[in-house]
């Protein structure tokens, strides 16, 4: 017997995935895999006082442990990923390692430079996260005060007192939070007029553009003085040369970060830096 043809409302169409969903798709796969496989590595970069080129802190940046052997860029995929959970699995990795690490520089006398490391907005509704910071801490016996969490709008706040909470908590712990590539999320202005924050870091795709396109100059030196009028200090990122770095110091920021000054390096290079004899610059000099 024949089976019945399926009538056309019952039969299921079949459609391929778009070119975004499979981006998205083998992005994820190729995180997660690197992660199981310990292929990923944290590198560092300095920032410095824009006046004085000594290092104050360092951030924590996602790299492939073998780059050689590996085609996608980490921030492709972590830019086609950043709304699936395997970023909470990668953020959370990256704050144990970073901790253990920074531990390590504070063992071998280095105790002023503070590691920050980048934490989505996503993050803020979870209700363990206070519970996890504390732990990764712990485990590797770091003061909180030696820990700098760079928040990232990725998402819209719907509940900005809930999130206020969670950052009253972590500061409590003596923890730092700053709002990160500011300008370019969804409530830049919201998150300053709501949450307790201690700084923001002004985004690279505005600090190219200095100082040759007017417009570029009018937006970094409000929001340096806006930051200012909260009680906020400022990072600018992305600083490659002595023309922006001029305009940055001008203008009153307080802190740089870019290849002008270094460029993200392992953990162990860092620590010999820091700890060897300052350059002719001295902008080795924790």
């Amino acid at each position: 017997m024949r089976d019945r043809p399926r009538s056309p409302r019952r039969r299921r169409e079949r459609r391929s995935p778009t070119p975004a969903a499979a981006q998205k798709r083998a992005a994820i796969d190729k995180l997660k895999a690197a992660l199981a496989e310990e292929r990923l590595v944290l590198h560092y970069q300095p920032i410095v006082g824009a006046r004085d080129s000594r290092v104050v802190d360092v951030e924590a940046l996602l790299r492939w442990r073998s780059p050689r052997k590996e085609r996608a860029r980490i921030e492709d995929l972590l830019r086609s990923a950043e709304s699936s959970p395997v970023i909470f699995e990668l953020e959370n990795w990256a704050l144990e390692r970073a901790a253990q690490e920074a531990h390590e520089w504070r063992r071998a006398g280095l105790p002023g430079v503070r590691v920050n490391v980048n934490l989505s907005a996503r993050e803020f509704p979870r209700a363990d996260l206070v519970g996890r910071v504390k732990r990764r801490l712990a485990s590797a016996d770091l003061d909180p005060r030696g820990l700098v969490l760079e928040v990232t709008e990725t998402s819209r706040i719907e509940d900005f007192d809930a999130v206020a909470g969670q950052i009253q908590r972590l500061i409590a712990l003596g923890i730092e939070l700053w709002l990160d590539d500011f300008g370019t999320g969804h409530s830049s202005l919201e998150w300053l007029s709501h949450l307790p924050l201690h700084g923001v870091k002004i985004a690279g795709t505005f600090v190219e553009r200095l100082p040759t396109e007017k417009r570029c100059q009018v937006i970094v030196a409000r929001v340096i003085d806006l930051a200012h009028d909260f009680k906020l200090r400022v990072v600018a990122e992305g600083v490659e040369n002595e023309q922006q770095r001029d305009f940055l110091v001008r203008c009153g920021c307080d802190l740089l970060q870019g290849f002008l000054f270094h460029a993200a390096m392992p953990a162990k290079e860092l620590l010999r830096a820091l700890a060897g004899p300052p350059t002719s610059s001295g902008t080795l000099r924790a």
